[in-house]
């Protein structure tokens, strides 16, 4: 069970619940919608730090749920990219998946889909895949995004039925 949490304003709970359920078999469910921490917030590089906002996303898990998502709408960074699309810590049980730079034309939903299944897989256990295709492999840019399929490859498919 996921516990789906979004930024004030977002609402894309219908699409990431048919999207986990068809491709994981996992349910979702609707948690509080969440403020983003101002203590989060890079100046020097007018970004977010997408670890930090999942430290204080831990401090809100709804304690029904063993993995947790939360969708914003800000630009995110670690310190080791210039930006990400999303983040997971599979040790914290928690991923984070921003909009900020899936938008620009009508792709956002199927772009918004691709990188939820992609981070929710890190949670389920798998690592970046080498083929191109699969949503498991990395995103360097929204062109790389874009030529992904929002299926996993076979054999990603068969870690994630081996679990």
């Amino acid at each position: 069970m996921i516990c789906l949490y979004q930024q004030e304003g977002l609402e894309f709970s219908g699409l990431v619940s048919e999207v986990l359920k068809r491709l994981y078999n996992l349910s979702t469910i609707r948690a509080a919608e969440f403020k983003i921490p101002k203590e989060t917030f890079n100046p020097l590089r007018n970004q977010y730090d997408a670890s930090q906002i999942i430290v204080h996303l831990n401090e809100h898990y709804d304690k029904q749920c063993d993995k947790h998502l939360l969708l914003v709408d800000i630009d995110l960074y670690t310190p080791r990219f210039n930006f990400i699309f999303g983040l997971a810590e599979p040790h914290k049980g928690a991923a984070i998946v921003s909009l900020y730079r899936l938008t620009g034309n009508d792709l956002i939903k199927q772009r918004l889909a691709k990188e939820v299944v992609h981070e929710v897989g890190h949670l389920l256990g798998l690592s970046h895949c080498s083929i191109a295709t699969c949503v498991m492999h990395f995103s360097n840019t929204i062109d790389d995004t874009d030529k992904k399929n929002i299926n996993l490859c076979d054999k990603c498919r068969r870690k994630i039925e081996g679990l």
